[in-house]
């Protein structure tokens, strides 16, 4: 089994660095998910992973069913957890959509200009 993660190039990333482009509420989530696509028979390739329309994105290369299903699982465990603390949270609508949690929503908006 291959447990390298690399880019689109071949490149060898280091997980740490993946987990730069996610909020530190999810890194557990891209972990575990990591971990369950390497069992899945996951070749390591990542395209791409970012945040979008306040849901985690992951892209991979080759795939398969069981892949693509695991990734989905994360992608929605992602919408209802508070991508800065890892809280139960929900999407919100405030400049930009987010996964927040009540307490880091009101922080942002008390911090927002």
């Amino acid at each position: 089994m291959n447990a390298t993660i690399t880019n689109w190039r071949g490149t060898p990333l280091p997980l740490k660095d993946v987990l730069l482009h996610v909020g530190p509420g999810w890194k557990d989530i891209v972990t575990r998910l990591i971990d369950d696509l390497f069992k899945l028979g996951w070749d390591g390739q990542l395209c791409e992973i970012k945040e979008k329309f306040g849901g985690l994105r992951f892209y991979v290369g080759k795939s398969s069913n069981a892949v693509d299903a695991r990734i989905g699982q994360a992608e929605q465990e992602s919408v209802v957890t508070c991508e800065s603390c890892g809280s139960p949270g929900r999407l919100r609508f405030d400049g930009w959509i987010k996964a927040m949690c009540d307490k880091c929503h009101t922080e942002h908006r008390q911090t927002r200009p």
